[in-house]
C-alpha cells in the first residue's frame, strides 16, 4: 500500500513507552557498555490480498470500529474501575464544591463541626470529686472493679492506646490505635498490596484519528500527485503482565486506517492490523524468583520494595503492636495497684488520725477541768493535725508521681504517692471511662502474700523467645539478609532476551470477507524477532557500595540484637532480685507494724487504767504504728508490682492476661 508520508509502522506507537522499559537500570555516572542483538523477521507469503473498497464501506467500517472501541473501554472501566465514575463531576466537570467547604472550615481554623458539638454536651463530665467532697472517703459510692474487669474495660474503649505521658496532644503521630496494623497492611507504598500491584496486568488503550490536506513539489513525495489528502486512524489496545521471575508478557492488537488519494493505491482506503505476542526475560540482572519477591521488578541498588520485604515489614509491625499492647496492659496494672495502695493508706491513715483525735480530746479534757496540762494538749492537737494533713493528701493526692512503663524499670517502679482521688482520675483516664461521674473505682483484688520462687533458667529462655522487641530486631535482620541477597543480583550485568511473534492482516474492510481481520484468520503473513539486549556499568561502584552497605547493617542489627539479649536478661534478673526484696520487706514491715501496735496498745491500756505514761512516748508510737502500717501496704504493693514486672520482662504478660493480638 502505497502511503507516502510514513513508512512501514513500528509494532509500538510513539505513543506508548518502549515494552520493557521500566526494567532497564538507572543509568549511573559510570561508563556504559552495551551490546544489542540482531531482529530476524520472516514473512510466509510476499504478497498481500486486497480488494477493491469503496468510501461508503470504508466510513461505516470507521463508524462501527468506534462504537466498538468505545464499547470495550465502557465495559473495562465499568469492571475495572466503577466507583471512578464519582470523580467525574470533580475533574472533568470542575466541580469543587466539596473542596470549597474544606477549605472555608481551614479558613476559619476547623472549627468542631455542629455534631462534635452535640457530641461534647452530651458527653460532658461531672464536676471532679475533691477533698472538699470527700474530706471523708466514707459516705463515697464507690464502683468496685476486679484486676479482670479493668483489663477487659480497657481493652473495650481503648481505640487509642493512651499513656498518662500526654503523647496524644505532645505527638499524636507516635500513638498506636486499632488502626495502626491496617495502615500498614494498606499502605499504597510499602504494604503487602503495593508490592503484589507490581505483578498485576496492565491495560492500554489508544486511539488517534488525523486528517492530512497538504500539496507537494515533487509528485514522487505525494504518492504521484501534488496534492494529496488523507484520512488516517491508529487504534492500540495492549495488556502487559509481569511474573514473579521478572519476565513481562504482552498481548498488543495494532489496527490501522489509510484513506488518500494516492494513485499507487490498489483500494482508496484499507485496513491493516497486526496482533503481537511478546515477551522480555532479563536472563542475569532483574531475573530469577529470589530477586523480584525481595526487591519487586522496580528495584534499585539500597531500594527493595518487593512481596516478601513488605510481609517482613508488616510482621515487624505486629511485633511493634504488640509491644505497644503489652505497654498498656502494664500501666492499666500499674494504675490499678496504685489506686488500690491509695486506698490502704487513706484507711491506715485515718486510723491515725482517729487514734490522735482521741488522745487530743482526752488532753484536751484533763486541760479543761483541772486546768493543767496545757503543752500536752497542744502536743495532741499538733499530732492530730499533722495526721489530717497526712490523710488529706492521702484522700486528695497530688499531680506528680505515677507507676508507669520505664520509669526507672522497664515495666514501671512503683512509686507510691498519688492520693486516693488523683489516681482513681488517672485510671478511669486509662481504662477510657469517663474522668468524672460522681463515683470513685475501688479496687477489689487482693494482693498476694505468699512467696513465689522464679525459675531463673525457664524465665531467661522464655524473655528470648517471646520478648517483642527481640522479634522486632530478629524479623529485621532477616529483612537485611534478604536485602543483602538482592544487592548481589546488582553485581551482575544487564542481559534481556526479547522474542517478539507477529501477525499481519490487510484488506479493504476491517472485518468480514476480504478484510484484514479474515487476513489475519488465515494466519497466511507470520513474522518472529529475537533479540539480546546487553548493558552493563564498567566497575559496578553502585552494586558493590549496595553489597556492603547490606553487610554493614546486617552487622550493625546484630550487634544491637546481643546487645539488647543483654539487657532483657539483666533486667529480668534484676525484676526478680526486686520481688524478693519486695517480699521480704513485706514481711519485716508486718513484723514492724505488730510490735508496734503491740507498744501502742501497752500504752493506752496503762493510760486507760490511770498509771502515768509519757506523752512523748505516746505520740511516737502512733506515729510508729502508721508509719510501718503504710510501710508494709508500700511492700505488697511494690511486690505485686514486682510479680507484673517479671511477667513483663519474660514478654508473657499478654497471655497471662489472656489478650491475643489478631495477626500476631
Amino acid at each position: 500500500m502505497n502511503t507516502p508520508n510514513r513508512t512501514d509502522r513500528d509494532p509500538t506507537p510513539d505513543a506508548f513507552p518502549a515494552f520493557g522499559e521500566s526494567l532497564r537500570d538507572v543509568s549511573v555516572p559510570q561508563p556504559q557498555v552495551a551490546i544489542a542483538g540482531g531482529a530476524v523477521s520472516r514473512s510466509k507469503k510476499s504478497r498481500r490480498r486486497t480488494g477493491g473498497s469503496t468510501a461508503h464501506w470504508g466510513l461505516f467500517s470507521i463508524v462501527m470500529w468506534s462504537l466498538v472501541t468505545g464499547g470495550i473501554l465502557s465495559v473495562f472501566s465499568g469492571v475495572l474501575g466503577c466507583r471512578a465514575s464519582r470523580a467525574i463531576p470533580e475533574t472533568v466537570g470542575n466541580d469543587t464544591t466539596r473542596i470549597d467547604a474544606i477549605m472555608k472550615q481551614v479558613d476559619a481554623g476547623a472549627p468542631p463541626s455542629e455534631m462534635e458539638q452535640i457530641t461534647a454536651a452530651e458527653t460532658a463530665p461531672l464536676p471532679p470529686i475533691t477533698i472538699r467532697d470527700a474530706d471523708s472517703l466514707e459516705n463515697a459510692e464507690y464502683f468496685d472493679l476486679t484486676l479482670a474487669d479493668t483489663i477487659r474495660i480497657a481493652l473495650s474503649n481503648s481505640e487509642v492506646l493512651r499513656d498518662l505521658g500526654g503523647t496524644v496532644l505532645r505527638a499524636p503521630e507516635q500513638l498506636t490505635t486499632q488502626q495502626t496494623l491496617s495502615l500498614v497492611q494498606t499502605d499504597p507504598q510499602a504494604g503487602i498490596e503495593a508490592a503484589l500491584s507490581a505483578f498485576d496486568a496492565q491495560m492500554y488503550a489508544m486511539g488517534k484519528w488525523q486528517n492530512n490536506d497538504r500539496q507537494f513539489n515533487n509528485r514522487f513525495f505525494g504518492g504521484g500527485a501534488n496534492s494529496f489528502q488523507q484520512d488516517l486512524h491508529d487504534y492500540v489496545f495492549q495488556t502487559t503482565k509481569r511474573t514473579a521471575t521478572g519476565a513481562e508478557f504482552a498481548i498488543r492488537s495494532i489496527t490501522d486506517y489509510d484513506a488518500n488519494n494516492a494513485t499507487g493505491n490498489e483500494t482508496p482506503s484499507a485496513w491493516q492490523t497486526q496482533w503481537h505476542a511478546e515477551l522480555r526475560q532479563p536472563l542475569l540482572r532483574g531475573g530469577g524468583l529470589t530477586f523480584n519477591r525481595i526487591g519487586g521488578p522496580a528495584a534499585l541498588p539500597g531500594v527493595y520494595n518487593g512481596v516478601l520485604i513488605a510481609k517482613t515489614n508488616n510482621d515487624i509491625s505486629v511485633a511493634e503492636f504488640r509491644r505497644d499492647a503489652r505497654n498498656y496492659v502494664s500501666n492499666v496494672i500499674n494504675a490499678y495497684w496504685d489506686l488500690a495502695y491509695a486506698y490502704r493508706d487513706a484507711d491506715a491513715r485515718a486510723e491515725a488520725l482517729e487514734r490522735s483525735r482521741l488522745t487530743w480530746r482526752s488532753y484536751e479534757a484533763q486541760k479543761t477541768s483541772n486546768r493543767r496540762g496545757g503543752s500536752a494538749e497542744a502536743l495532741a492537737r499538733e499530732q492530730y493535725y499533722r495526721f489530717k494533713s497526712e490523710y488529706q493528701d492521702a484522700v486528695a493526692g497530688k499531680l506528680v508521681g505515677r507507676t508507669q512503663v520505664n520509669n526507672a524499670s522497664s515495666g514501671g517502679t512503683f512509686a507510691g504517692i498519688g492520693g486516693v482521688l488523683a489516681t482513681e482520675r488517672r485510671l478511669r483516664l486509662l481504662i477510657g471511662m469517663p474522668v468524672s461521674e460522681g463515683i470513685l473505682l475501688r479496687p477489689v483484688d487482693e494482693p498476694i502474700t505468699a512467696p513465689m520462687v522464679f525459675d531463673t533458667e525457664s524465665l531467661t529462655a522464655e524473655a528470648i523467645r517471646m520478648r517483642a522487641e527481640l522479634q522486632q530486631q530478629r524479623l529485621l535482620i532477616k529483612r537485611r539478609e534478604m536485602e543483602l541477597l538482592a544487592a548481589k543480583n546488582f553485581l551482575l550485568p544487564t542481559l534481556d532476551l526479547i522474542s517478539t511473534y507477529r501477525l499481519r492482516g490487510l484488506g479493504k474492510d476491517l472485518t468480514g470477507s476480504d478484510s484484514a481481520f479474515d487476513e489475519i484468520a488465515d494466519m497466511d503473513f507470520q513474522e518472529y524477532e529475537a533479540a539480546l539486549e546487553f548493558r552493563m556499568p564498567v566497575g559496578f561502584r553502585q552494586a558493590h557500595a549496595a553489597v556492603q552497605n547490606a553487610k554493614l547493617q546486617i552487622a550493625r542489627d546484630r550487634a544491637v540484637l546481643d546487645e539488647q539479649q543483654r539487657q532483657i536478661i539483666h533486667d529480668l534478673l534484676a525484676v526478680i532480685a526486686e520481688a524478693d526484696r519486695a517480699y521480704a520487706l513485706a514481711e519485716t514491715s508486718l513484723n514492724r507494724y505488730l510490735a508496734a501496735k503491740d507498744a501502742l496498745d501497752a500504752l493506752e491500756a496503762n493510760r486507760e487504767a490511770g498509771l502515768p505514761i509519757s506523752l512523748e512516748q505516746l505520740l511516737d508510737s502512733q506515729r510508729r504504728l502508721s508509719e510501718s502500717q503504710t510501710r508494709y501496704y508500700l511492700a505488697v504493693t511494690e511486690y505485686m508490682v514486682a510479680i507484673k514486672n517479671v511477667q513483663y520482662e519474660t514478654g508473657t504478660l499478654l497471655e497471662n492476661t489472656q489478650i491475643m493480638v489478631a495477626g500476631g
